[in-house]
């Protein structure tokens, strides 16, 4: 009678256990959100979805958790996608993974089946408090189709908005004031940065390294000042072992030396923008690019640019200790075609990133700086460009 008794127990509890990722409707936290839409005519449905944490915060990792269920077998070969918007429509992010972290070699058709997405870190520069995710299937360039009423015009399946903490980002404005008539005749490029309206500019502030985690360790002052004729940058640069070798302009001083750079985006639209580099040998590198980030570029193109620079300290020669460099920069107004004024009028904003890349003779690794970080690992990145405001109030 006892063995009758147990052998039952044992059918029931095989009955009753499910395939690991299975799980009823009442398993479903109440507060994920529902969504009940499909694809393939049907065939999959997403059932509902949430994030862990509900709340997901700038620089910390989190889970999208979401609920299938399925009346036929996914193809052979396809992966879930996660595209990351912001509320604009930009991607920001993306993530891809085997549904169900592959565990599934048949999917248990008709049951409710729970895939969770670890995702490494919400993107410090994901600039929004509220974020866009889109979902799907793939494989190679094809997407399983959402049912036309869930369709983004793109095989996607667009999510509810959920709500991310508030981006704490680094933005900056630096206001360019015009050298003064009794003033002007002191204007020569020489990198010195002795005259005495560079003193009266407007500073940058610190200057952060290009991923916006922290300060950077050798900083660069930047300032900015303007006539009827030239922009006017300059860079004051800390600097213990300053470094430069390559000796020809538009050599690839960026992958090489100490180098102080300047991006300009007349118009502030993202599609046609400006490079113009000096390193501390006083070697310059410029070129434009057109249709978008690094789209087009044109290494030939020569901004017109005057510039020198200043070493206080000794060149290249890392068993001594120098104090630093000054480059002195002179961009004549036409060089920045797209800007709306030509030269800009008062009040006029041109959109700017001022970096710098910090080498030196050991071998030691770079380190990249900012006025205002980029964020991502790339300096065309273009969407966090600080203000560049023409004010025609004169400087001494």
């Amino acid at each position: 009678m006892k063995k009758i008794v147990l052998l039952a127990v044992l059918l029931a509890a095989a009955a009753c256990s499910k395939p690991a990722g299975v799980v009823t409707e009442s398993e479903i936290p109440p507060f994920a959100q529902k969504v009940n839409a499909s694809f393939d005519n049907g065939n999959v449905e997403l059932y509902a979805f949430y994030t862990d944490p509900l709340k997901p915060q700038h620089g910390q990792s989190f889970k999208v958790v979401s609920f299938w269920r399925f009346k036929k077998q996914l193809p052979d070969g396809y992966k879930m996608f996660f595209h990351f918007e912001d509320p604009a429509g930009e991607q920001i992010f993306v993530y891809d993974h085997p549904f169900a972290d592959g565990r599934m070699k048949e999917l248990p058709l008709k049951d409710i089946i729970r895939d969770d997405a670890s995702i490494k870190e919400l993107p410090v520069w994901f600039d929004s408090d509220k974020m866009i995710i889109n979902a799907g299937f793939f494989k190679g360039d094809v997407r399983l189709t959402p049912d036309q009423k869930f369709n983004d015009g793109k095989n996607r399946m667009k999510l509810p908005p959920v709500e991310i903490s508030k981006p704490k980002l680094v933005k900056k404005q630096m206001k360019v004031f015009a050298v003064a008539g009794e003033s002007r005749n002191q204007i020569k490029i020489d990198g010195k940065l002795k005259e005495s309206y560079w003193q009266n500019a407007q500073t940058g502030g610190k200057f952060w390294l290009t991923s916006g985690e922290n300060l950077a360790q050798k900083q660069t002052n930047v300032l900015t000042s303007m006539d009827e004729k030239n922009l006017y940058i300059a860079f004051d640069c800390e600097d213990d072992d300053v470094y430069a070798t390559l000796k020809n302009n538009d050599d690839k001083i960026y992958d090489q030396d100490d180098v102080v750079e300047v991006f300009i985006d007349g118009d502030g639209d993202k599609d046609e923008y400006w490079e113009m580099q000096v390193s501390a040998a006083g070697v310059k590198f410029d070129s434009s690019f057109k249709g978008g980030p690094r789209k087009n570029q044109d290494v030939a193109w020569d901004s017109g640019m005057k510039y020198a620079v200043q070493v206080n300290g000794t060149l290249n020669k890392s068993d001594d200790t120098d104090k630093g460099w000054s480059a002195e920069i002179a961009i004549p107004w036409a060089t920045i075609a797209d800007s709306v004024h030509i030269p800009p009028k008062d009040g006029d904003v041109w959109k700017v990133y001022f970096y710098r890349i910090d080498r030196n003779g050991n071998n030691k690794k770079p380190e990249f700086s900012a006025w205002v970080p980029p964020y991502k690992g790339d300096f065309h990145y273009l969407r966090f460009m600080g203000d560049l405001i023409f004010v025609y109030e004169e400087i001494l």
